[in-house]
């Protein structure tokens, strides 16, 4: 545990040094005969820095710690957890991403055990809460259950003579389920020539414009071209897929979601293996065969034999000026989804309201894609509603009271019940790059890029390189430690004990 004594300088504190001081001991971790190292014992071995604290950094982060070696991580918001985060609003807990996680990603079981996180009491299922209704025509709202690709193909709402058509497209879907690797993307390319909603529309408009394209508007912010059939084939089917059989949905009683980023930071941030630096931005990683240098937006570097990137995809490019193009080029293609997420806290119970609608875009909802209500029994209402891309991107500019303001009409189009209800107040929550987009052609260039091999000292991780829940996205920062640990072995600094 960190030491109390003002006279003995343990590793937080020794690294908590500001400007040269701190560039110095980081460099000093690499030759332990130049610079103390307060309670770590010798023989010292690599430091890594993780440039990113979302889950994937996260993770990578404790997996280094787990084999020994001292890790700086640099987080350039002033809370780590990117977008698996919550916020204490009117004495509710709004999580400002992620809502739950799946029940197959047993890793993120593993990660919450070892926090003491994972008590029964602790935890929220939230299985039935993610089935949906989705708003037709504008007037009919129709029961949709859960997320399940197949049920929702054979659905009443979709005409007899595109179900048959639709059956016909079933059997390469089934090859990914049956051949598929649930945890490597890539496994899926030969579907990756067709945008899915290109494919599926061939057969079944009915089934793209109130099943396809809502949906993906409501979990990603997706427009039609932005997911590949592939993708679309891989995130659906198998063991780790949203309507996996038998697949669960959970979240925390308390913090929700974003409970699971909390107490990991928690964890590191006390661990005296670990220097967690919030409001840190990185200007520039420079990588070499022997080690790596990370220049500060605020003045200064640090040092350290291998660094782990955990930054959105689209960000990495402009962290390094020594990339190669074609590692770059494959960077610069990256964009994501943006997905704003509105919270509304009503003055008037839910009563008639329906717990969920998802909003097509056929029926002119480009921008808003989904609403959830929920009556918290004292006469209000708790909501909220998100954005797709094309609102996000159009309204780019916008500051967050005109957003909210448009938001809010959105939802009162919507669902006209609302029309004169007191709205005690709301917040916006601005996810502008959310969810890595996936069109046809991404996936074949991801796999080009891994066959160009590692760089030295450096390995990648986040949701552009799997999926984009959190469990993968935290795999995927598990993966990038192990690929350094190959190179680097383990070391001798201790982790702190849960």
């Amino acid at each position: 545990m960190i030491s109390k004594d003002p006279g003995h300088l343990d590793r937080r504190h020794f690294l908590k040094l500001s400007g040269a001081g701190s560039a110095l001991a980081l460099s000093g971790l690499a030759h332990a005969d130049t610079a103390p190292l307060g309670q770590l014992p010798p023989p010292w071995r690599p430091t890594v820095i993780v440039v990113g604290g979302g889950i994937a950094g996260l993770g990578a982060a404790l997996r280094l710690r787990e084999a020994g070696h001292a890790v700086v991580l640099l987080e350039r918001d002033a809370e780590a957890g990117g977008r698996c985060r919550s916020v204490s609003w009117h004495g509710l807990w709004a999580v400002t991403g992620a809502f739950a996680f799946l029940g197959a990603e047993s890793n993120l079981i593993t990660l919450a055990r070892k926090l003491d996180a994972y008590r029964p009491e602790q935890l929220l299922d939230l299985t039935a809460a993610h089935s949906w209704n989705m708003l037709v025509n504008r007037s009919e709202l129709i029961d949709f259950g859960a997320f399940d690709l197949a049920a929702a193909a054979t659905h009443p709402l979709i005409p007899g003579t595109e179900k048959l058509k639709l059956l016909a497209t079933l059997p390469p879907l089934l090859r990914q389920a049956l051949l598929g690797d649930p945890r490597d993307i890539t496994s899926a390319v030969a579907l990756d020539d067709v945008n899915a909603c290109e494919y599926f529309r061939r057969y079944s408009p009915t089934f793209v414009d109130y099943y396809l394209e809502p949906t993906m508007g409501m979990f990603c912010g997706y427009g039609e071209d932005d997911y590949s059939l592939a993708w679309t084939a891989w995130s659906f089917t198998g063991r780790m897929s949203w309507s996996g059989s038998g697949n669960s949905m959970w979240s925390y009683r308390e913090r929700g979601a974003g409970r699971l980023t909390w107490e990991l930071a928690r964890y590191l941030e006390a661990d005296p293996g670990t220097e967690l630096r919030l409001a840190e931005p990185v200007a520039a990683l420079h990588y070499r065969e022997n080690g790596v240098t990370v220049e500060l937006e605020r003045g200064g570097t640090l040092e350290a034999q291998a660094a782990v990137v955990a930054v959105p995809g689209n960000r990495v490019a402009g962290l390094l000026p020594g990339l190669d193009e074609e590692r770059r080029s494959f960077f610069q293609a990256i964009d994501y989804a943006g997905h704003h997420i509105f919270y509304y806290l009503l003055d008037r119970p839910k009563g008639e309201l329906a717990d969920t609608y998802v909003l097509p875009a056929a029926d002119g909802f480009r921008r808003t894609g989904n609403l959830r209500f929920t009556d918290l029994g004292d006469g209000r209402t708790f909501a909220h509603s998100q954005w797709k891309d094309w609102g996000c991107r159009q309204h780019a500019g916008a500051s967050d009271a005109e957003l909210q303001r448009i938001a809010w009409q959105d939802v009162q189009e919507a669902v006209p019940a609302l029309a004169g209800t007191r709205l005690i107040d709301s917040f916006v929550s601005r996810q502008p790059h959310a969810i890595c987009k996936r069109p046809k052609g991404y996936i074949a260039a991801l796999q080009r890029f891994r066959e160009l091999g590692p760089l030295p000292r450096l390995a990648f991780a986040g949701d552009y390189l799997t999926n984009s829940t959190v469990g993968q996205a935290h795999w995927s920062g598990l993966s990038a430690a192990e690929a350094l640990l190959a190179r680097l072995g383990s070391a001798s600094a201790p982790l702190l004990e849960a």
